[in-house]
């Protein structure tokens, strides 16, 4: 069944602009683990088309009159709500795992740095000793060495051995200046993490007050739909009785008339457009699960489990409606659910439902033969309909079925 008014007033919801800000956004660091970031980015962007919740819900509130547009409308806004709700979980997920993998990498660097601050103020401390050495015993005198040797082995042994001193004066410098430098690098790359972690908890603290917003407008909306839902609980009720009653009705009439059907020709599995004036370009609404209140209660489908049993074809009113195949034919009047509808039985099980017609076609009564393509009915809007369409149904052995299967729409 076509809903003009619901997609008008959530198209209206999505135009005001007072309600286009973006809802609880937070920002992304650069330096957070990317990970992390790219969650806060996918975070941003989904909410970034989306109006403010509670705006939308008090909107929904006081401008909605219709019952079934503002249950189409608080469906919208409940999916769009727990759409956040799980990407503002996912990301504080993410965050809680950078901020412990970062912890560790802390600890482990605080171990490192330890080491390395023990290690420098050893090298450090053999550097003082050194320089306290040749303070109180001068530095080596390469002349008195010549001088005093007593031959030229002794001088060379002489040599070798200041050399060595020498060379192990400047390891010494090396070591110490290697080490003063993965000292600052360490103290560098642990100041670094501390800040990234000061960050992620506070980005993770924005996020965790979302969610509670978000969880808070959620409750609210699921209280207002449960509110409205009873409100429509007895005229859902009505139509599901009379639902029950037509499927009563064609169980029965199949029974009746299924072999005089199929003796007329009727029950082949291959059906005509039941509006040859009006092809697959005037489908308002296909065959499956939607969220129209006062449709078919389905499990299978999501909340609020609905399905459209049929296809709805929305020409101009009055455009005639023919019999998609041969059968035996019944007319039931009404004002209530499928209005003025059509059955008939085609044998072989199948069976074809036409409803919300505006009048039946002149000279043809309950019971009847009729061949394929002869004018049935006429569409109207008769019934719970919000504008002029034939809701058109295949059954088969009393279950509808997607009628694009027979008709390649």
């Amino acid at each position: 069944m076509r809903r003009f008014s619901a997609a008008v007033v959530i198209a209206s919801l999505l135009w005001i602009p007072t309600l286009t800000q973006t809802a609880t956004a937070i920002y992304c660091y650069k330096g957070d683990p990317p990970s992390v970031y790219q969650a806060c980015l996918a975070y941003n962007q989904g909410i970034g088309a989306q109006v403010s919740n509670q705006k939308q819900l008090q909107n929904i509130h006081n401008q909605i009159k219709n019952t079934q547009a503002q249950v189409d409308a608080l469906y919208t806004l409940i999916k769009g709500i727990n759409d956040q709700i799980a990407a503002e979980q996912k990301l504080i997920a993410q965050t809680q795992a950078s901020i412990m993998a970062l912890d560790r990498k802390i600890r482990l660097a605080d171990a490192d740095l330890t080491f390395l601050k023990a290690s420098f103020s050893e090298r450090d401390e053999l550097l003082n000793q050194r320089l306290r050495y040749v303070d109180s015993h001068g530095a080596i005198n390469y002349i008195q060495l010549v001088l005093t040797a007593s031959s030229f082995n002794d001088l060379m042994n002489r040599m070798i051995g200041a050399q060595q001193v020498v060379d192990s004066d400047q390891r010494l410098l090396d070591d110490l200046n290697s080490e003063r430098s993965q000292v600052i690098q360490a103290s560098t790359a642990l100041g670094v993490q501390k800040g990234q972690v000061s960050t992620l908890l506070k980005q993770q603290k924005l996020t965790a007050a979302s969610l509670m917003d978000n969880q808070a407008t959620l409750s609210a909306a699921l209280g207002f739909q449960t509110q409205l839902e009873s409100q429509l609980a007895g005229q859902y009720a009505v139509l599901q009785a009379q639902r029950v009653a037509i499927d009563q009705q064609v169980a029965a009439l199949a029974k009746k008339y299924q072999k005089a059907a199929e003796k007329a020709g009727g029950g082949t599995g291959q059906f005509e457009w039941p509006e040859p004036t009006c092809g697959h370009g005037c489908i308002s609404q296909g065959f499956g699960c939607n969220s129209y209140w006062f449709e078919q209660w389905d499990p299978a489908c999501p909340y609020p489990h609905r399905i459209h049993t049929g296809i709805d074809i929305a020409g101009p009113w009055g455009t005639p409606i023919i019999a998609a195949d041969t059968g035996i034919i019944y007319f039931y009047p009404g004002i209530y659910g499928y209005g003025n509808y059509v059955v008939i039985i085609h044998g072989h099980g199948y069976s074809t439902l036409y409803g919300h017609t505006a009048y039946f076609a002149h000279g043809l009564r309950s019971g009847q033969i009729v061949a394929r393509g002869t004018v049935i009915a006429y569409e109207g809007s008769t019934g719970n309909s919000t504008g002029p369409h034939v809701h058109f149904e295949i059954r088969v052995n009393d279950v509808w079925k997607d009628p694009c299967i027979w008709l390649g729409c």
